[in-house]
């Protein structure tokens, strides 16, 4: 509303006619969450005072915590003086990023006036599409290729030597362990892949990192559980696939129980705050928990169901 009405005041006063202008953003393609630092310095007669007032940043909007608009006056001599105006911005919400447009306020000798900059378009960069790209250079993560190494033949015999004691030892210790659950009785089997999710996620429910300011960690470790239980449930190597051919491979195994639709959801917001740096609430992580959670509880196998109380 404060800004309407200064908007609507402004647009009766009169032109003004600055001696130069120069608009710089940093940087010039901008990605979803990035601080956009915009330079505004206006060169005018030092009978003139430009001051910004408050404006609306849409489509691009002010990051939370940034400072405040700077202003700075600079005399140059010989009747000339620069005003800077320095401010932070940021996209949150558009694929098409845009400075806007901005009004400044001008009085002087003859009466107060406005001055108005332009807005203009900037260049957009999407991490998200950059992660399903073939090469390697722009490659998020993935196995990288083999490099070859030259090594001295008579290495290969010290390496192979203790690949044998280690195979040795190990086989060794498992006919151990077999004896001694042989005398011992034990029937201790290792737990189910479900309920190993469930075990994780209601650790990190309790560890509760976002209260230590580690919100993008705790949607990492979230976004890995639910990879590897459908992974394991599904039998294919989820954790080493890009979001788009994990959603993919789910499309093409079918899973019942499995509301595709809003995973899909949950893993194109996970991806912003991996790739776009946002920032989860503590209600955003509990909610991705509880989605978690309800996703496992609905798609486990029978047996688990009637083994163990879900």
């Amino acid at each position: 509303m404060i800004v309407a009405l200064a908007v609507a005041a402004a647009a009766t006063l009169q032109e003004a006619s600055p001696l130069a202008l120069d608009v710089r953003v940093d940087p010039e393609e901008v990605t979803l969450g990035e601080h956009i630092a915009v330079r505004i310095a206006v060169e005018h007669d030092a009978r003139e005072v430009y001051a910004l007032p408050v404006f609306d940043p849409a489509p691009l909007a002010v990051p939370p915590g940034a400072p405040q608009p700077k202003s700075r006056r600079e005399e140059l001599g010989s009747g000339k003086a620069r005003t800077v105006f320095e401010l932070t911005l940021a996209d949150y919400g558009t694929l098409e990023p845009r400075l806007p447009d901005l009004l400044l306020e001008v009085s002087g000798a003859d009466g107060p006036r406005r001055f108005r900059i332009s807005g203009r378009p900037l260049k957009f960069r999407s991490l998200v599409q950059e992660e399903g790209q073939g090469s390697a250079e722009r490659a998020h993560h993935g196995p990288k290729p083999p490099v070859p190494v030259m090594v001295r033949s008579f290495l290969w015999v010290w390496l192979l030597g203790g690949l044998a004691v280690a195979v040795a030892l190990f086989f060794w210790r498992k006919r151990l362990a077999r004896l001694w659950r042989g005398r011992e009785g034990d029937t201790t089997s290792e737990p189910f892949f479900d309920d190993l999710a469930l075990e994780r996620l209601w650790a990190l429910r309790t560890e509760a990192p976002w209260t230590r300011g580690r919100g993008r960690a705790a949607i990492f470790e979230l976004s890995e559980i639910v990879r590897a239980y459908l992974g394991a449930r599904l039998q294919f190597n989820a954790l080493d696939l890009t979001s788009e051919e994990f959603v993919a491979e789910l499309h093409r195994r079918r899973l019942i129980g499995l509301d595709l639709a809003a995973l899909i959801e949950e893993v194109r917001w996970e991806d912003l705050v991996k790739f776009a740096k946002l920032e989860p609430t503590a209600e955003e992580c509990l909610g991705g928990i509880d989605i978690a959670e309800s996703l496992i509880r609905h798609t486990r196998p029978l047996r688990a169901i009637a083994g163990k109380a879900a």
